[in-house]
């Protein structure tokens, strides 16, 4: 009788805790399912956001296309205007060159008269066939070459300086002078100026007293006579260099 009342015990403890077990996992069972049934809600609405996240984001591409598009044929319309631009400015250039170089001979602007000469020629060779262009070129010769002979006047006057003369001479190389006749007159030129000036050292040293100070003698000479040597050697260099060994051996000879 103990042992059937102790099983009797023991099995109503053990369907006391299936029930037990049994109610805690049902609660754990409805908790998970409704923590599901939310997340599936939650990853719906997730779903949904995402959608109409794609969506905008299709249309700001759309819409960005567009804008590099237009962006793009105005970029390029601009890049043209700027080229006919620049285009007008260099005919206006062109079309004003006469004028301009007019002014500066009157003006005794030469350096500012060649460049602009320097500036324009290639483009003037290249369309000189256009009747416009031609006649821009014409009077442009005209006066350049009434420039050339200012120049040239300017240095056969032989009144300024080696620096002076140097910078005629490169003027008239830069309009197309002959180099050689140029360089026999520069040579020539400062020839008579270096034997003008040894000519007044010899004076000082005439037979009549009193003799000049040594001292000042021999700087008169060095800054005078040595000075426009040195001058001389220096602006021929610069000048004729593209003569190579013949221009050297001039320069010798002179010397």
């Amino acid at each position: 009788m103990d042992s059937e009342t102790d099983m009797v015990r023991q099995i109503r403890a053990l369907d006391s805790d299936m029930q037990t077990l049994v109610y805690e996992n049902y609660n754990k069972f409805i908790s998970a399912t409704d923590t599901i049934r939310k997340m599936k809600n939650d990853f719906r609405k997730m779903e949904d956001e995402m959608d109409r996240l794609a969506t905008n984001m299709a249309v700001i591409t759309d819409f960005s296309a567009r804008i590099s598009a237009t962006l793009q044929d105005r970029h390029e319309r601009i890049t043209k205007l700027a080229g006919v631009h620049a285009l007008l400015r260099k005919l206006q250039f062109l079309f004003e060159l006469p004028s301009r170089l007019t002014k500066c001979v009157e003006l005794g602007a030469y350096g500012q008269a060649v460049r602009y000469q320097g500036r324009a020629q290639a483009v003037l060779q290249q369309y000189q066939h256009l009747p416009s262009f031609r006649a821009i070129q014409d009077d442009c010769q005209v006066i350049t070459a009434r420039l050339a002979q200012q120049l040239r006047q300017r240095f056969r006057e032989g009144g300024s300086g080696a620096p002076e003369q140097a910078e005629c001479v490169e003027l008239l190389l830069a309009l197309g002078e002959p180099a050689e006749e140029l360089c026999e007159e520069f040579l020539a030129h400062a020839r008579g100026r270096l034997e003008k000036e040894l000519r007044s050292l010899e004076a000082e040293l005439g037979p009549s007293p009193p003799a000049p100070d040594v001292l000042e003698f021999t700087d008169r000479g060095g800054s005078g006579f040595v000075g426009g040597l040195c001058q001389v050697a220096a602006a021929y260099q610069e000048l004729f260099a593209a003569q190579g060994p013949a221009g050297a051996e001039k320069l010798a000879a002179f010397a």
